[in-house]
This record gives structure tokens, C-alpha cells and sequence, in this order.
């Protein structure tokens, strides 16, 4: 049978397993001689047998190696033997930092690489990510081979990028460009990506310790801006005037989403991206398949259910709010939000601010932490069983008092008072 992974990971020391059956590569082996299992070619030149180490087990793949032995079988074929190499120790294939990268995004775009949720990385996530491999790290290091990153060229990093020397505008579409920024806390980021991906390393044996644990890096501190009394008496006026400051109608769809955000504490993308099979009216709540923590079911107030009763459904669009084809969902908030808040003259507020507002609402009226906690979806009291068929009582209660709240606020005249 062909060599998989489970054998290469059972091998004892001193042995020695072949490749053998279908779909197999003549010559290919992996052995163990002392800790760590290599994978080998045996092949004969010039009437003589030879022996080729291609790597070793977790630096490569099973799948990886078999593919090198094959394109060496092709070079011996050809009359291009690979030259006999001085005596290695059993890490005879460089893995730079570039390739340990390309070989993380592969694992964590087939699911293998889980959140601290315990569940595979988004597909946002995982362009995120991207971007910052091949925007800062691969730049800056990609060419260090893994066994020779050290706290201090984690440091130099952090440092480059705070300083801005990855920093450029990059075309991306015919009319879109992306300004790639340095800074401390993009510094930091991207060292928080290295490190998982240098702790996800240390799971698969490539290298034995994570160098990058322990490195100081910028922390921002917590943001708590909430909107006052008035603020919101200003938002609300604004949304009932529908206009960004030259008096251009702003879309209809960004304008109900943001009330959204404000009677139900979701996070920008739990609306956007709502779908109707996810909206339950009969019992005043959201049941939501796909949230930062996993499966959610969120009470939501009367005010809130009397908007998505109100809206319209698009035939053949399981979005509530759907895009300008009716193929997707609203893409066009990022670019209302922040007009919206600007006639409304809010500074420093964007569409997360209304979430704290929320939660800072709930503790004005004297709930508890954990009951602000399970309102807003967070993983200790999120509700992932599909045989929960409605809200925890005390929460529906809770919910309905806090955006009735938020909605009477919204309605006072700003010029009051």
C-alpha cells in the first residue's frame, strides 16, 4: 500500500517502510534511523545503487515527498542523476519561512487550522491573513530558514513594520487599490499571525519551540466609546432624515441596518449578512448558523421585529438585506456608515460603537454582566444546540427592555433640551 502519514508518524526507530501498490513510486521509502523519519529514494546509476534523502517527515508531506521522487525518477531518467551531498543531519530540507507560510494557508484554508473557537478560519480570515503573509512577513523574512528564526529577528520585524517599511499602495482591481499600512498595531497583528503559525509548526514537529512567544508587541487599549443620550437623539434624527451632508438620499438598506445594529447589539456583519431562514418572528428572535463564536440564537425587541417584518423579500435572494444583483448580500455599509455618522456630526463612531452602546444601555438598567454577555452573542452564553427552539426567557426579557430603551432615545428630538 502507498505510504500515508499514519505510517510515517508509527515508524520505529531503525526501519524502513516502501512504497508499494497502487498509485505507489518505485524507490520511494521513508526511514527512520534515529528521531525523526526521513523520506528516501532508491535508485540505480551507472549499474550501481544509490540512495537520495528527499527530506525530512513534517518539513514534508507524505504527498509532498512522493511528488519530489517522482520528479527525480524523471531527472535520473533523463541521464541527470542528483549529485551525492555531503553528510547532513536529519533536517537536509531547508524550510524558510516563505514556505512554512504557503504550507499554513494550505492547511488552514482545508479546515485544519482551527480559532480559539474551536472552528475552522473564515474565508475573511483567511484573505486576511494572506495578505499580511505576503504583504509583511514573506518581505521581511520569508527568505530565514525556520530553524533560524529567533527572538531577535521576531523583534527586527516588528520593529520594520512599525516603522512603516512594508508600507505601499497595491492595485487590486482595475479601479481598487489597497494602502498597506505599518504601524504598531498592524506590527502586532502580523506577529500574532506568525506566532500561530510558528505554534501550528510546533504541532507538526517542524520545530521544537515557538520563538515568538514572549516578544513584546503593541497592545491597544480597549475601546469604550458609546454613544450618550444625545448622540443617539442626533443618529436618530438623521435616520429618520435618510441624507448624508450635501442632502444626497443615503440607501435604504444601510440606513435599516444601522438602526438594527443600534435596537439589537449584533455585530455589523450579523446583519448584513442575515438571512430570512435565520429570522424567527413568531418567537422574536435570531437563530444565527455562522457567528464569530459559532451557531447563536439572539432575542431580539419589538421595535426590531416590527423592521424585518416591514421589509420585503427578493425572490430567489435568501438575504434580507440583498445586494444590487440579488445574488449576494449589501455590500455598500463601509461607505454609509461613516457618511451617517458624519451628518450626524458623531466622531470616533463607527458601526461597533452601537454595540457597546447597547451593552453600556443594559448596564444602565442594571443587568448583570452575564446577562449583557448572553444579548450580545458572546461564547459563554451563546446557544449552539439546534434543539433550542427559543430564547432563554430572562434574556427575551432583558433584550426587549434594552432596545425599547434605545429606541425611545432614538426618538427624542435632538433639540431638546
Amino acid at each position: 500500500m502507498p505510504i500515508t502519514k499514519t505510517d510515517a508518524e508509527r515508524l520505529t526507530q531503525n526501519s524502513i517502510l516502501w512504497d508499494t501498490g497502487r498509485g505507489s513510486v518505485t524507490g520511494f521509502g521513508v526511514r527512520r534511523q534515529r528521531r525523526h523519519a526521513v523520506f528516501v529514494l532508491k535508485y540505480s546509476a551507472a549499474g550501481r545503487q544509490r540512495w537520495h534523502t528527499i527530506g525530512r517527515f513534517g518539513a514534508l508531506t507524505v504527498d509532498e515527498a512522493r511528488l519530489q521522487a517522482k520528479v527525480l525518477l524523471g531527472q535520473i531518467a533523463a541521464g541527470d542523476a542528483p549529485r551525492r551531498r555531503a553528510p547532513q543531519n536529519e533536517t537536509t530540507a531547508v524550510v524558510t519561512i516563505a514556505d512554512l507560510c504557503d504550507r499554513y494557508m494550505i492547511a488552514a484554508e482545508s479546515g485544519a487550522v482551527l480559532t480559539r473557537f474551536n472552528r475552522p478560519k473564515k474565508t475573511s480570515t483567511l484573505s486576511i491573513d494572506t495578505g499580511r503573509i505576503e504583504r509583511h512577513i514573506k518581505p521581511l523574512i520569508g527568505s530565514v530558514a525556520v530553524v533560524d528564526l529567533d527572538g531577535r529577528k521576531v523583534k527586527g520585524l516588528i520593529q520594520d513594520i512599525t516603522l512603516g517599511k512594508t508600507a505601499v499602495t497595491v492595485k487590486t482591481k482595475p479601479r481598487g487599490r489597497a494602502r498597506v499600512l505599518g504601524g504598531a498595531s498592524t506590527a502586532a497583528r502580523v506577529a500574532d499571525l506568525l506566532s500561530g503559525i510558528m505554534s501550528w509548526a510546533v504541532d507538526e514537529e517542524i520545530v521544537t519551540a515557538n520563538p515568538v512567544h514572549g516578544i513584546r508587541r503593541f497592545r491597544s487599549e480597549a475601546k469604550d466609546r458609546f454613544l450618550s443620550d444625545g448622540e443617539l437623539a442626533k443618529l436618530g434624527a438623521q435616520l429618520r432624515n435618510g441624507k448624508d451632508q450635501s442632502g444626497v438620499h443615503l440607501h435604504p438598506a444601510g440606513i435599516q441596518i444601522v438602526e438594527l445594529l443600534c435596537l439589537t447589539g449584533c455585530r455589523s456583519s450579523e446583519i448584513t449578512k442575515l438571512r430570512w431562514s435565520e429570522v424567527d418572528l413568531d418567537h422574536s428572535c435570531l437563530r444565527l448558523e455562522d457567528t464569530k463564536s459559532g451557531r447563536s440564537l439572539r432575542p431580539i425587541g419589538s421595535a426590531a421585529s416590527k423592521i424585518l417584518a416591514s421589509l420585503p423579500r427578493q425572490k430567489g435572494c435568501p438575504y434580507v438585506f440583498p445586494g444590487a444583483r440579488g445574488i449576494s448580500h449589501f455590500q455598500g455599509l463601509n461607505k454609509i456608515a461613516p457618511k451617517l455618522f458624519r451628518s450626524a456630526g458623531l466622531d470616533g463612531v463607527s458601526c461597533h460603537v452601537l454595540r457597546h452602546t447597547f451593552a453600556s444601555v443594559a448596564s444602565e438598567l442594571g443587568y448583570s454582566d452575564g446577562t449583557i454577555a448572553g444579548m450580545l452573542g458572546h461564547k459563554g452564553r451563546t446557544v449552539t444546540s439546534r434543539y433550542v427552539h427559543r430564547p432563554d426567557a430572562a434574556l427575551a426579557s432583558a433584550s426587549t427592555e434594552v432596545s425599547e430603551e434605545i429606541a425611545r432615545r432614538l426618538a427624542v428630538d435632538a433639540n431638546d433640551g
